[in-house]
């Protein structure tokens, strides 16, 4: 004290002005990590959240709502219609990788929910089983309202988890029950607490530099943050290509590991989703492998236009999907050997807007919804079901109607032959500026005729 006491007034006054900024600086940096912190904790339950509630409305799709009743009403599990059901679970639980078991709810009474299927099979038919707090609301509203929805992260006795619920709805379109799809939050937490614990000891260190280096590392500290809410925001919108460098090896690196890994579960998840409605779809008409032979005759014929990546891969993905409506209309009319009624062509005439509104619930098949949609439209606005001509068609629609076109005229159909790729690019050419985009059209026919046989052989 006695030295300070010699020291001059501004001397003094220096290092008092000093350790104010420096205090100020210390506030500063611990009030951006814990906003930061929370901003990150925020994005990470969302994230989880809707990659659950993905899976969980596609997997709403897969469930017979009719068999379902049929489950429930008899109560028993050993009957064929619970084992088609349970295989149904046992294909969603293992094609999006999920540790515990996939099941339906049939309703529920107060705390208490009944089960109605279980991929595990444990569980009998009707079994009551005790609602978290968490789910109660989240399920009401999904029996209820018929809309899906995610929980907070929860602790139960079994542990930490995060729950997504989708309704599972009968030909008449009645919710007759729920899909629930649980994932274990227990490590992610433990990464969260670890970036927690990390953040508040560097920045008490940065605290104690000047102020100029707290100034560097704020800097160095938000840049990699807003790459990261970027990328966020780029794979919400679908990109499931995006991918974040960051050199740190601190808690902004390790919350880019944690980005970067459910980027990759969340593509594995898409991957899956697809592929098992593509499965479920050809094994309406048991023509296995013409949707992935469509979608790669697409974009062959996207390559031929010049169009980029961000076109391509929609096509691609609404050339897997472009039929899914299908599954709202029963067998006996897709399968008619015969003329159909008006009511029947009318019913099948609805595919392409019953696809649209199976797809608009799920983020990540919406970029499909151009193809689903529009893919029975003609270039002169005699198509259904909107009547849309020329550029009012979406270029997707109009580059896959060309391709869907030679498919079906290069093979077998009920109602006629296959015919040579030949007379099938005849065709288009005769109907450019009718039913196909001239531009299109041109574009198929600068393709040599062998190489759309190797495409659609």
């Amino acid at each position: 004290m006695r030295m300070r006491a010699r020291l001059p007034i501004w001397r003094r006054l220096g290092w008092r002005l000093t350790t104010a900024v420096l205090l100020l600086t210390a506030v500063g940096i611990l009030t951006s990590g814990l906003l930061q912190y929370r901003a990150q904790e925020h994005w990470l339950r969302e994230s989880l959240g809707r990659l659950l509630l993905n899976i969980a409305r596609t997997g709403g799709l897969l469930v017979d709502g009719d068999l379902h009743e049929q489950v429930v009403r008899a109560g028993r599990n050993d009957s064929p219609e619970y084992q088609v059901l349970r295989d149904r679970l046992l294909l969603i639980q293992e094609a999006n990788q999920l540790g515990d078991a996939v099941y339906t709810l049939s309703n529920i009474e107060g705390e208490m929910a009944r089960y109605g299927v279980i991929s595990n099979g444990v569980a009998p038919v009707g079994q009551a089983y005790r609602l978290a707090p968490e789910t109660r609301a989240v399920l009401r509203r999904v029996l209820g309202e018929g809309q899906p929805g995610f929980t907070g992260i929860y602790t139960s006795e079994d542990g930490t988890w995060i729950s997504a619920f989708a309704p599972i709805r009968n030909r008449a379109e009645q919710t007759v029950g729920a899909l629930e799809v649980d994932f274990r939050a227990d490590v992610y937490l433990a990464r969260l607490r670890s970036v927690r614990q990390r953040l508040w000891m560097h920045s008490l260190v940065a605290a104690l530099l000047a102020v100029g280096a707290g100034v560097l590392i704020a800097r160095q500290v938000t840049r990699p943050v807003g790459q990261l809410v970027t990328a966020a925001q780029r794979v919400v919108e679908g990109d499931l290509s995006t991918a974040v460098r960051v050199d740190a090896r601190d808690e902004i690196g390790l919350l880019a590991n944690v980005f970067h890994l459910m980027v990759d579960r969340l593509h594995v998840s898409h991957r899956s989703l697809v592929e098992v409605l593509v499965r479920a779809l050809e094994s309406r008409d048991g023509e296995t492998g013409s949707l992935a032979r469509l979608a790669r005759a697409s974009g062959a014929l996207a390559d031929g236009l010049g169009l980029h990546r961000a076109q391509r891969e929609p096509l691609e993905l609404g050339a897997l999907l472009h039929d899914i409506g299908e599954m709202r209309i029963p067998d006996a009319v897709l399968q008619k050997p015969g003329p159909l009624t008006s009511e029947e062509r009318l019913l099948v005439q609805g595919h392409p807007q019953a696809g649209v509104e199976i797809l608009e619930v799920v983020p990540l098949l919406t970029p499909a919804l151009d193809v689903v949609g529009g893919h029975h439209e003609r270039y002169d606005g005699g198509g259904y079901p909107q009547g849309l001509k020329a550029e009012e068609i979406p270029l997707a629609a109009r580059v896959f109607a060309v391709v869907d076109a030679l498919d079906a005229m290069t093979h077998d159909r009920p109602y006629r032959a296959a015919g040579p790729i030949e007379a099938a690019l005849a065709v288009l050419k005769e109907e450019a500026g009718r039913q196909f985009d001239p531009r299109v059209v041109e574009a198929a026919l600068a393709i040599a005729p062998t190489r759309w046989r190797e495409l659609l052989g």
